[in-house]
């Protein structure tokens, strides 16, 4: 069976991302948890999170079928050690996001090596922030 949909705007809040995929008669969805042009947002409110789910259960959105995109700005395989900190943590945050919304995975983009490295650099540094947030993750954080 295929899925399709769309990027769907959560505007208003994420709970509305579901009934916004359903109005346009999507059976899948891409979302955007927090502003895309920011490195920091405020949590989720418990309302919000509750408000998602219960949307996502009557529109009938299974949790597999819906991709939470991160932000714009991060890039784990930055040269920069400060740009490189807030992308490990921003995308930490997305994949935190997604748990809480009972989404089971993130659509990222792991940066690039801006020309300031070698791939060889730029990759073992994707590979350290990905373990990073996978511990982060692991111990609860996204539960």
């Amino acid at each position: 069976m295929k899925f399709i949909g769309a990027h769907v705007s959560a505007s208003g809040g994420v709970e509305n991302a579901p009934l916004n995929a359903r109005d346009i008669g999507a059976r899948a969805f891409a979302l955007f948890t927090k502003n895309q042009r920011q490195w920091n947002a405020k949590p989720l409110s418990a309302e919000s999170i509750t408000a998602f789910r219960r949307n996502m259960d009557e529109c009938g959105f299974d949790p597999r079928h819906v991709l939470p995109h991160d932000s714009y700005l991060i890039n784990i395989g930055s040269p920069n050690d400060e740009t490189r900190a807030k992308s490990v943590a921003a995308l930490e945050d997305e994949v935190v996001r997604a748990a809480q919304l009972g989404l089971v995975a993130v659509n990222f983009h792991p940066g690039a090596h801006l020309n300031q490295v070698d791939e060889a650099a730029c990759i073992a540094s994707i590979a350290a922030g990905i373990n990073t947030i996978h511990r982060a993750t692991d111990k609860g954080a996204a539960s």
